[in-house]
């Protein structure tokens, strides 16, 4: 029987390094998020007051349509275990003191298909995402002003960059607008743990990285799909 295995965080820029590659090659969907639009994602997937189950969260960081096609079932193995880790540390940083190492937003100003995005565009972008998982009425049992702000917080994280001059906001402009979203973020995360509600809890690797193996061909698809992996990943 294999251990729970934690990779230590926050994680190393050799992790970081490898999940950013993994994330950008052909193992994975040309669709598959990127680093920052992970980290958006997981900022808004875990500000949910309600915890949101693996299942119904990975299948999206691979895939914006319903079906994702991988490479090697190995490699699969591999990259799970890198965005879980990237999971579990954006979970155990949330609403820290600065002192203690506290999550702030990552972010860099990418290339895409010959277009340069600005500064948090794919941020803002995973952020969204994240929060479209959330619980249907989310807000049901909970204080009727921790809500209120909340959901205030969140809009004026998204107007930022859904206003009509978002565009031609320089670089020194977006950076303020993320330090300014990486304090509401903590801010609505730590208002939560003030109304007692759980905070959410890193997900237990079955096997380290360094230990991956490809899976049998009737287990459950390591991509999160819910499809055995002969009829999944694993398909020849």
């Amino acid at each position: 029987m294999s251990h729970p295995d934690l990779l230590p965080l926050p994680l190393s820029d050799d992790a970081l390094d490898a999940l950013e590659e993994i994330l950008v090659s052909d193992v994975v969907p040309e669709d598959c998020m990127t680093l920052e639009m992970l980290d958006g994602f997981f900022a808004g997937l875990l500000l949910s007051p309600w915890p949101i189950a693996r299942e119904r969260w990975l299948p999206a960081v691979w895939s914006a349509y319903d079906e994702a096609d991988f490479g090697s079932g190995v490699a699969v193995q591999r990259a799970i275990q890198l965005v879980l880790a990237y999971y579990n540390e954006v979970a155990t940083m949330l609403g820290r003191d600065r002192e203690d190492g506290r999550w702030e937003p990552f972010c860099f100003a990418a290339d895409v298909g010959g277009e340069k995005l600005g500064i948090g565009d794919e941020w803002i972008d995973g952020f969204t995402q994240g929060l479209e998982l959330w619980p249907e009425n989310w807000w049901e049992g909970l204080d009727v002003a921790a809500v209120a702000a909340a959901q205030d917080a969140l809009r004026q994280i998204v107007a930022q960059w859904d206003g009509d001059d978002a565009d031609a906001a320089d670089d020194e402009t977006r950076l303020g607008w993320l330090e300014a979203a990486g304090e509401a973020v903590n801010a609505v995360f730590l208002r939560w743990r003030a109304l007692d509600l759980p905070a959410p809890q890193p997900i237990m690797l079955d096997t380290p990285p360094s230990s991956v193996h490809e899976p049998g061909r009737n287990e459950p698809c390591p991509c999160g799909s819910g499809k055995k992996y002969k009829k999944c990943c694993g398909a020849e």
